[in-house]
């Protein structure tokens, strides 16, 4: 009898222990389970935080104002000289940006034409005459488009400007 009463309790410790190890394996394999989802979910919004600063990283796209070739004449100051513009290009920060320039050539058309009649014969013959031009055409592009402020280095980053002559028409 002793015997029997060993088996028992040795079924008995067997039937234990093999319950505990159930409940370590369940507990284990919810663990990691748990785990894993909340590191998808954490790397889900590492991406979306990702995408997100990229839409608001400025991309360069180039915008054609003036295609090469069309020589666009602008009169200058006083009426008596001309610039002949060979070719008008921007690097702009977003697709939206190239669109409202495609959109609105005829306003800056107008609003260049505007800064050509403010200037003279010799700003035009500087590299700082040049370069105040350029910010100057950068400037009323930002602003007819709507990139100013906060948005504006979604607006005009640089202006590409290939002036094939200046002459006197008198």
């Amino acid at each position: 009898m002793p015997e029997e009463e060993e088996i028992r309790e040795g079924k008995k410790r067997g039937g234990l222990m093999s319950l505990i190890i159930s409940i370590v394996v369940a507990a284990v394999v919810s663990f990691a389970i748990t785990f894993l989802m909340l590191n998808m979910i954490g790397t889900n919004k590492a991406k979306a935080q990702k995408a997100q600063e990229q839409q608001e990283q400025p991309v360069e796209i180039k915008a054609i104002l003036i295609q090469p070739g069309s020589m666009y004449t602008f009169m200058l100051k006083g009426g008596k000289n001309i610039v002949v513009i060979d070719s008008l290009s921007f690097k702009v920060g977003s697709d939206q940006c190239r669109a409202s320039i495609a959109e609105k050539k005829d306003e800056i058309l107008d609003a260049i034409q505007e800064i050509f009649l403010r200037k003279e014969f010799q700003e035009l013959g500087s590299a700082a005459g040049l370069d105040l031009l350029k910010k100057q055409i950068k400037d009323a592009v930002n602003r007819i488009t709507g990139f100013v402020g906060e948005k504006e280095k979604f607006g005009v980053a640089r202006v590409f400007l290939y002036i094939k002559a200046i002459s006197s028409v008198e």
